[in-house]
């Protein structure tokens, strides 16, 4: 994965600085492959080592997930298009019914969660912050603002693992 021999001094002094837990594994690509992933590695701000162990642990964890792995690009262009129409779907229907908004009335959730035993405020909060309404209203709020956010250069996101501020934010 690197672009000097093995057996050359320099390699020993660069592994030197590693963590002792930092061990070394040789990859034999094709090289159109390789120039593929170190191009790809440039795009993204990476070494061609971190970006192939990236690639790797997201390979791993779709494998593990129990998504199907390798799809032909029918398959792919199908699943989007299935995505597409539902994402259509939902829009519609969230424009019918008043803008996707719910209203979620304090008074409603206090209410719910109190019973005849005597409980805390912190008691109250956990409660009402555990229920389902909360946390799918919370769900939806941060995903909009996030795709808002994305939308305005201001977050970013990447598959494998997650959102975050794009530098100079």
């Amino acid at each position: 994965m690197t672009e000097t021999s093995v057996d050359s001094p320099s390699d020993e002094r660069d592994f030197q600085t590693l963590h002792k837990n930092t061990t070394r594994a040789e990859l034999f690509p094709a090289k159109q492959h390789k120039e593929e992933w170190w191009e790809e590695a440039e795009h993204e701000g990476s070494s061609l080592s971190r970006y192939l162990y990236d690639l790797i642990q997201e390979a791993r964890m779709y494998r593990d997930s129990g998504a199907p792995f390798i799809q032909t690009q029918d398959q792919t262009v199908k699943q989007l298009q299935n995505k597409i129409d539902d994402l259509q779907t939902q829009l519609e229907e969230a424009r019918q019914g008043g803008g996707g908004r719910t209203h979620l009335s304090i008074d409603d959730l206090v209410t719910r969660v109190l019973d005849q035993q005597y409980q805390s405020l912190d008691e109250l909060i956990e409660r009402v912050s555990a229920s389902d309404d909360v946390a799918q209203h919370l769900q939806r709020q941060i995903e909009n603002r996030l795709y808002a956010l994305a939308e305005n250069g201001q977050v970013e996101f990447q598959r494998g693992h997650g959102w975050r501020l794009k530098e100079g934010n």
